[in-house]
């Protein structure tokens, strides 16, 4: 028999019995999902100039996301929509 509990914490926790030998009781903890609580901790954003006022725009060069205060393109072309408020 095994009965398996999944904890509101995301743990699992399962208890094998096969005729009272091997394993008794085995614990599963699953890993989180991200453990970023900031857009700074992301691996795939570059926050170090961080200024007041600072936009995100998406470097190919480095394959980051970085924070700057003047948009920049290597293309020459930027098309910058607000949306409609």
């Amino acid at each position: 028999m095994v009965r398996a509990v999944v904890t509101t914490n995301g743990g699992v926790t399962a208890n094998i019995n096969k005729n009272n030998s091997g394993a008794q009781r085995v614990s599963v903890s699953t890993p989180s999902i991200s453990t970023a609580n900031s857009l700074r901790s992301l691996t795939d954003v570059n926050a170090t100039t961080l200024t007041d006022g600072a936009l995100i725009q998406y470097d190919a060069t480095t394959d980051k996301f970085t924070t700057r205060n003047e948009l920049q393109t290597t293309t020459g072309t930027i098309t910058f929509n607000g949306g409609n408020f």
